[in-house]
């Protein structure tokens, strides 16, 4: 990926987990990196497209994390507790989950990015379902929805404190069953 594309995707990043996807511009976006108006849209001809790598790259960076919880943590209570600690990450720098924050502006973004997200928390919660399965819970896909909306909404009030206890604290349930 160009050096340039690269800037644009990480400026983009940022500034959505920090104001909203609406609370942009390619003209925001030019003069932070320094370049051109037209320069932006040679890499992302309209929003939308950007938006759609936005998320995509969000489902990779994720699905890369999750597979080295798994590689590299024995039991699924120490991989959930990675996942909590990777989001409070997001509390710390001042920002909200990426897709999350796209999930809330669903109404300006294109029918693909929908689709994008839809699959971002399909996956997510899959991951998530396979967790509670190794920790042999019946219910494992409706505690892993469960875990995905408070873990959303843990975030949300973390982020309004500035207190990325708060998510973990959110969380706590999940962990003393």
């Amino acid at each position: 990926m160009g050096d340039t594309k690269t800037k644009i995707l990480d400026l983009a990043e940022s500034l959505t987990q920090r104001r909203g996807f609406n609370g942009f511009s390619y003209l925001d976006l030019a003069e932070a990196i320094g370049i051109k108006h037209s320069s932006i849209h040679y890499h992302f001809k309209s929003k939308a497209d950007l938006a759609l790598a936005l998320v995509q790259r969000t489902r990779e960076r994720h699905r890369d994390a999750f597979e080295s919880f798994d590689r590299d943590l024995d039991r699924p209570e120490q991989r959930l507790q990675a996942l909590v600690d990777f989001f409070q990450g997001y509390v710390r720098e001042q920002k909200f989950c990426m897709c999350g924050m796209m999930s809330a502006e669903l109404h300006s973004v294109s029918p693909q990015t929908k689709r994008q997200l839809v699959k971002y928390f399909r996956d997510f919660q899959s991951w998530i379902a396979q967790q509670f399965m190794e920790m042999e819970k019946s219910d494992a896909r409706e505690e892993a929805l469960r875990f995905v909306s408070a873990l959303e909404g843990s975030l949300l009030l973390a982020r309004l404190e500035g207190d990325p206890a708060v998510v973990a604290n959110g969380l706590n349930p999940f962990f003393s069953k």
